[in-house]
């Protein structure tokens, strides 16, 4: 399951300058494996980062209400990943580094729990409930003695 499409990252970035960005040879014609490439990094480094309290990637269809702040985030991280990756530009603009920086701590204080994603019950952990460990046995069913010699 994605967070996001290369049609997102075209509207985001808007159709001339996706073009300028994924296009690796002469920075006019859109290319869409590079731009599948582009969303598919920002992808996982999202889930780099989830992948630390929740089983990734987060299953949109069971968590609708996480679908537009995932979204939103990730394409911060697609489009900072599509400027930085272009041989056309010669320096990514101050709005594009800040989402990028913003995106990024955001991810890091979900990883460490910090912050909480907005939901109205949280994706799968991979982290037990409570932190106790629990045992539990019977009694032994012979003694040492009852075994001695085998």
């Amino acid at each position: 399951m994605s967070y996001i499409t290369i049609a997102q990252l075209e509207a985001r970035l808007g159709t001339p300058l996706y073009a300028r960005l994924t296009d690796r040879a002469v920075g006019a014609t859109a290319d869409a494996n590079v731009a599948q490439q582009i969303v598919d990094e920002a992808e996982a480094l999202a889930n780099s980062y989830l992948g630390r309290r929740f089983v990734t990637p987060i299953d949109l269809g069971a968590r609708p209400e996480l679908s537009n702040v995932l979204e939103a985030r990730v394409l911060d991280l697609a489009e900072y990943a599509a400027w930085k990756g272009s041989p056309f530009v010669g320096q990514i603009p101050g709005r594009v580094e800040s989402i990028h920086v913003a995106a990024t701590a955001w991810f890091e204080r979900i990883a460490t729990g910090e912050i909480a994603l907005p939901a109205s019950s949280s994706p799968a952990s991979r982290n037990a409930v409570g932190g106790e460990v629990y045992f539990d046995s019977r009694e032994r069913g012979f003694t040492a003695e009852e075994l001695d010699g085998l």
